[in-house]
């Protein structure tokens, strides 16, 4: 597998003096991916940015500051997850391996104009078998929810605050630069 060492921590290099940009912005940095598979990879990414609401993988900021991805969709509900492995489909949409929280109310969820760079993964070329994941991140959309957060999942299902922190400090200094707070 084509996976980083350190899953935990941001695969992007920030430009410097920017470090939010492993965390936003154009998913540019993909030199360990070959050349079929960025070419691949480009082609999902704009088949997913035409999805309309939330989709598997985008992230939910719940009023008690809990940040988690959808991880699976109801017809009126999006269940999420603290972390788990996020499978990024040839049409765009993707799946997910891990565990679960309650589903939160599609109505009670709001787009906001801020994005965050979430990890996925494909078969090399596009050809499923055994150790032929690669592994990428790409902009996800971020939601805002009023809804209360009902997650149940322990300790051993959280990430690490050294990859959750940061995202949540971005979202912080995005949001409130945006008059989202």
């Amino acid at each position: 597998m084509c996976k980083p060492k350190d899953a935990a921590s941001p695969e992007l290099v920030p430009a410097p003096g920017n470090a939010d940009s492993a965390l936003a912005g154009p998913a540019t940095n993909h030199h360990h991916l070959d050349t079929i598979d960025q070419d691949l990879l480009a082609a999902i990414v704009a088949l997913r940015e035409q999805l309309q609401g939330p989709r598997i993988g985008d992230y939910v900021l719940f009023a008690s500051g809990q940040l988690e991805r959808f991880s699976h969709q109801w017809p009126d509900g999006m269940q999420t997850s603290p972390k788990g492995s996020f499978y990024l489909s040839g049409s765009g949409r993707g799946s997910f391996s891990g565990g679960l929280n309650p589903a939160t109310p599609t109505g009670a969820l709001k787009l906001t104009p801020v994005s965050l760079h979430g990890e996925f993964w494909f078969f090399h070329h596009g050809r499923p078998g055994a150790g032929r994941g690669v592994y990428f991140q790409i902009p996800c959309r971020v939601f805002r929810t009023a809804a209360p957060y009902t997650g149940f999942l322990g300790a051993a299902f959280q990430p690490a605050p050294e990859y959750i922190e940061p995202r949540k400090a971005y979202l912080a200094r995005q949001l409130a630069a945006r008059s989202e707070v």
